[in-house]
């Protein structure tokens, strides 16, 4: 499953305090104006002081009175968003929201995320919504013939499986998700059907690859577990048995998150630097996803453009290939001080536990 780097409006927590919070503090204070202060709250930037001036009292008063008022407020999300559907999967929570007014439908992970996981347009779902998913596709044009058998690891809503199954009809497509809740998900809220050539397989997506004996000419790796990529699926081990079974020419595709939400995103860089001849990377402009396209020989710019035109008007697929190949493409990073993710060192899953302030 994958995530895009946009707001979730209906999701995008406020700093500021609940009543809840503030309210204990304040009485205390009022009914007590010698209490000294030393409360600490998300959004509350308080040094301990001592409240005896009556300026400080209605100073407090007036944070009360705009606190009381914007809960009586609602926002513009919860305005226009509804919940459709929540479960609590064997690996996860699932949220599907809606927005009327975008006529819009979004898969998120967590309940206080702001990431989505995945979205539809409800009149075309055939589209794809997210920009991430869009550039992926660029992946296409650096292979040298259009592609037989394409896999993906992690299904989100099937957007991306479902967009290629429309476009490459003779593709055999297969997509590997561990969680069947959210394979269900796709199907009743998200009009997710497996037609033609396509089928989806509930399993971890490495023991698929570890056993799988089967050959791809492109792989799109888009697996998250919460907010990050599962460590086993970020090592230079797993690149290099994803390597195996690509067939000659093939191609891997990753949804990569930014810096600012993937404190290991150099060290990944490095990795998939590691193991392919060829990688080049992909900045969104709308949501500041990285996508990473790997393979084993190098290919020009021009020559990517070239094909990425012919692909764009020959099929149809109502995405500018071209320009993405263009505007988009990061010239290089840095990576020298980063260190490569191997099965021993890929502490990716311990630093969202530290940055949770969980054990």
């Amino acid at each position: 499953m994958g995530f895009n780097l946009s707001p979730s409006p209906s999701l995008t927590h406020s700093s500021k305090p609940s009543l809840v919070t503030v309210m204990p503090l304040l009485t205390q204070t009022i009914f007590h104006p010698s209490t000294t202060i030393s409360h600490r709250h998300p959004g509350i930037a308080c040094t301990p002081t001592r409240l005896s001036n009556p300026r400080h009292l209605c100073l407090l008063l007036s944070l009360l009175a705009s606190l009381w008022l914007g809960a009586m407020v609602p926002s513009q999300s919860e305005a226009t968003e509804t919940v459709v559907h929540r479960e609590n999967s064997l690996y996860q929570y699932l949220l599907v929201l809606e927005d009327k007014e975008k006529n819009e439908r979004y898969l998120v992970n967590r309940e206080k995320t702001t990431l989505y996981q995945g979205g539809v347009k409800l009149d075309t779902p055939d589209q794809l919504l997210f920009e991430y998913s869009r550039i992926s596709f660029l992946g296409l044009a650096y292979l040298k013939q259009l592609p037989k058998d394409a896999l993906f690891i992690g299904m989100g809503i099937g957007a991306m499986p479902r967009f290629m199954a429309k476009h490459f009809p003779e593709n055999t497509i297969e997509i590997v998700e561990i969680d069947p809740a959210v394979v269900n998900i796709a199907k009743e809220y998200f009009s997710f059907k497996e037609l033609g050539q396509m089928t989806v397989k509930v399993e971890d997506g490495r023991q698929f690859i570890k056993r799988s004996k089967k050959g791809y000419d492109i792989v799109f790796l888009d697996a998250y577990q919460g907010e990050t990529i599962p460590f086993h699926l970020t090592t230079r081990e797993f690149l290099q048995e994803v390597k195996a079974r690509l067939n000659p020419g093939g191609v891997v595709v990753s949804n990569i998150l930014s810096p600012k939400k993937n404190k290991f995103f150099t060290s990944m860089v490095k990795t998939y630097n590691a193991e392919f001849v060829n990688l080049s990377i992909y900045k969104g402009k709308e949501s500041s996803n990285y996508v990473f396209v790997a393979s084993g020989q190098a290919v020009t710019p021009e020559v990517v453009w070239n094909r990425a035109k012919d692909i764009q008007d020959g099929r149809r697929l109502g995405i500018d290939l071209a320009a993405i190949n263009q505007d988009q493409l990061v010239s290089s990073l840095p990576e020298e001080n980063a260190e490569i993710l191997t099965d021993d060192f890929a502490p990716v899953n311990l630093y969202q536990h530290m940055e949770e302030g969980q054990p």
